[in-house]
């Protein structure tokens, strides 16, 4: 199996349940700041694509270089999801 960004996540089994609440929010954070980030570019590269003085030359290396950026960072946001989702089963079960 190939591993990428993803895998830098921890599974949050270790987190202390006091500490389990304030993460969780900055996973939540982290994935919607990752979100918004990816419709700014989207909404750059659309006007960029407008200009006349943007060459193709360059704008292939940038959609390149884009492409690379934009995949390595869904799969953080999923894994800041994931790390979300491992916090609040934590703090779940430590109020049981």
């Amino acid at each position: 199996m190939l591993k990428d960004a993803y895998f830098l996540i921890d599974d949050c089994r270790s987190v202390q349940p006091e500490n389990a609440k304030e993460m969780a929010q900055i996973a939540t954070d982290v994935h919607d700041s990752i979100i918004e980030g990816i419709s700014a570019i989207g909404s750059i590269m659309f006007w960029a694509g407008d200009n006349e003085n943007y060459c193709d030359d360059q704008a292939k290396k940038d959609m390149q270089k884009l492409g690379d950026m934009l995949t390595n960072i869904s799969r953080l946001a999923s894994g800041a999801k994931t790390a979300q989702e491992n916090l609040n089963y934590s703090l779940r079960r430590a109020q049981q």
